[in-house]
């Protein structure tokens, strides 16, 4: 997908003029967490890093770790991790004024890693692909049977999300392809990741017991996965230490 055509800049630039109340990061809209506990996502092009805008701290701390050390494990994203671990590490990114952006992974295990970071897209109040948008999105896959005119439908739905959403987005798909480039390995193709990443990404409150609404949402973020613009081996590197 293409990059968004929204200025993270001066989003970033008139949103941090406001008065955030820091109140965590689970159950709290991404536009207002993202404020006091965001990071910049750096991307390398042609060789020059460049920065694409800013993601939550659990999502970078996270996507670092697990790109770093699990792209070639087994059912990653499905195997469960230790539920003591999993409710501590909540905890710790939850927790002003670091939010985990110190967070040392020693004695966790990448199972842990992977299920905070899906709770924490799970329990977002708006989706990474908010509520607004969902059936927009929904009816490219529906309507649409020309490859790119699809690819130019989300290309332009990508480009008016709100900022957080959209940068979110972006790098959730080049994490995404990455473990699917490794899928020999991971037994995680695009269609096993689409599945386990769809209440997250593109969900509703509404078809929350319907098997053939979760069907078509899984279908429109496997094909954003497998059109991913940038190539799998490439995706964000930045590991937010500070």
């Amino acid at each position: 997908m293409a990059q968004q055509k929204v200025s993270f800049k001066k989003w970033w630039k008139n949103i941090t003029g406001t008065k955030a109340t820091k109140v965590g990061l689970f159950h709290v809209e991404l536009v207002d967490s993202i404020v006091y506990a965001g990071v910049p996502v750096q991307y390398t092009v042609n060789g020059q890093t460049r920065c694409q805008g800013y993601i939550p701290t659990i999502v970078s701390k996270c996507g670092w770790y697990l790109k770093e050390n699990a792209t070639k494990a087994r059912g990653i994203f499905r195997v469960s991790g230790s539920a003591k671990r999993v409710s501590e590490l909540q905890l710790i990114f939850d927790t002003p004024p670091k939010y985990g952006s110190q967070l040392d992974w020693t004695g966790y295990t990448i199972h842990d890693a992977s299920n905070v970071f899906r709770r924490y897209l799970n329990h977002l109040p708006d989706p990474v692909i908010p509520l607004e948008f969902y059936e927009r999105f929904r009816d490219v896959h529906r309507n649409l049977t020309d490859e790119e005119e699809q690819i130019a439908a989300y290309q332009e739905l990508i480009s008016k999300l709100p900022p957080p959403h959209s940068c979110l987005l972006m790098y959730l798909l080049d994490l995404l392809a990455l473990f699917a480039y490794h899928s020999e390995d991971n037994l995680m193709d695009s269609k096993n990741l689409a599945s386990v990443f769809q209440p997250g990404v593109i969900s509703h409150p509404n078809h929350a017991m319907s098997p053939g609404e979760y069907m078509t949402s899984a279908a429109v973020l496997k094909f954003l996965i497998d059109h991913q613009s940038r190539p799998a081996t490439s995706a964000p590197t930045y590991d937010p230490k500070s």
